[in-house]
């Protein structure tokens, strides 16, 4: 066995050790059917409406998905018609996973278990599926780019793959929050510990968000030891490799500067210009109110000059036979739109928070340092942009698909 080859292995034991401690991917099975109906809808919801793959694409699908946990992720995508099979190398898990499908599965699926890691799962049959589905796993891995050159190979020509990981820099404030735990617990108790000590308002948002319990939510984020996770520049490139093209991301990635239509032949992968997932990135990396309320300082940073464009574009609209154009009124309003866009930074209400946040994050770690815990909670009680709300993007989705 290869150096490679025996650090996985032993990644794979502590995780396992880990999860089998303390099963963080219970969400419903341990709640009532209200709760299931609740997630189902919600999957529906982010399949459909974020991820742009609704439900009526799984119909008649065979479906394989890594690292399936307690089965809570696979079971809806069983009831939209997909068969599936479940590779999973927790047996407690798995043990779930057979009762939620035992009781939610609405159709005679083909389903199949299989008690597996990643690593080591290989057909007998080389199998392939229309649809390879990973959500959640690979960070957890000392191998995460093997790992998904693995999965992608079961994929068939003219399939998708649905994958999703934490992202490098929306987890940033996560890794900050593990560099803190690690300083002052060596035990999973120990952590638990001083996790709801230091972060017991993001364990409660967590907890309010997603019905688990406020130590699998711990174990989950802080005792978990391999939490490697890629940025959206790496999972491009390993598409690349396994010849696959991401389809679509959410949260979107995607650069906000796309104008070719669908009559511009010479077209192009835009996912090449790998400098522009900067801003998204780091938008997930300061992340703390909601979309909508933090969206508004963009909508009134941009109202002025949304008016100069309606108002220029409407001197032009229709243009006919019988149209007249006053060319002062013209050249007034061309003045008016080109002076209000200069006005506006973009970035700035990143540059605003960024500035505040950076200030937090060296105050964070120099109270670490001293090694006193009561003067790390003071800080963390007074911050104001570190590690409230959402405390960066825990989830980044990618869905990419295989030529035929």
């Amino acid at each position: 066995m290869d150096q490679t080859q025996e650090t996985i292995k032993a990644t794979e034991k502590e995780t396992l050790a880990t999860f089998q401690e303390e099963i963080p991917s219970q969400y419903f099975s341990h709640l009532d059917e209200k709760e299931f109906n609740k997630f189902t809808k919600n999957a529906e919801n982010y399949y459909r409406d974020l991820f742009k793959f609704p439900k009526e694409m799984f119909i008649g699908k065979e479906l394989i998905d890594f690292g399936a946990g307690t089965g809570e992720n696979t079971i809806y995508l069983s009831n939209f018609g997909a068969d599936c099979t479940l590779v999973e190398m927790n047996y407690l898990s798995q043990d779930i996973s057979k009762e939620v499908f035992k009781k939610y599965s609405r159709k005679e699926a083909k389903t199949e278990f299989v008690l597996s890691s990643i690593f080591d799962y290989q057909p007998n049959n080389g199998k392939l599926y229309d649809i390879v589905h990973c959500r959640g796993v690979l960070s957890h891995t000392s191998a995460k780019e093997k790992a998904f050159q693995h999965i992608a190979s079961f994929l068939k020509p003219g399939g998708y793959l649905i994958f999703g990981d934490p992202n490098k820099s929306g987890g940033f404030q996560n890794m900050l929050q593990r560099y803190a735990v690690y300083k002052f617990a060596k035990t999973p108790d120990e952590m638990v510990e001083v996790c709801e000590n230091l972060f017991k308002k993001d364990i409660d948002r967590s907890e309010r968000a997603v019905k688990r319990t406020r130590r699998a939510i711990i174990f989950d984020r802080w005792v978990i030891q391999s939490q490697d996770d890629p940025s959206v520049e790496e999972v491009f490139n390993w598409c690349e490799t396994a010849g696959l093209k991401i389809y679509s991301t959410y949260p979107y990635s995607n650069s906000a500067f796309l104008g070719d239509s669908i009559f511009h032949f010479n077209k192009f992968d835009p996912y090449q210009f790998t400098n522009l997932f900067a801003i998204p990135e780091i938008t997930w990396m300061l992340q703390t109110e909601e979309d909508q309320t933090f969206l508004k300082n963009y909508n009134n940073l941009l109202s002025k000059t949304s008016n100069s464009l309606k108002e220029i574009s409407s001197l032009m609209a229709n243009f006919q036979k019988k149209s007249s154009l006053d060319p002062k009124e013209f050249s007034k309003s061309a003045q008016e739109f080109s002076k209000n866009l200069n006005e506006v930074d973009l970035l700035s209400p990143l540059k605003s928070k960024l500035e505040t946040f950076l200030y937090e994050a060296t105050l964070f770690i120099k109270a670490v340092e001293k090694g006193d815990l009561n003067e790390v909670k003071k800080e963390v009680d007074n911050f104001s942009i570190l590690f409230t709300g959402a405390v960066g993007v825990r989830h980044v989705d990618f869905i990419a698909y295989k030529n035929k």
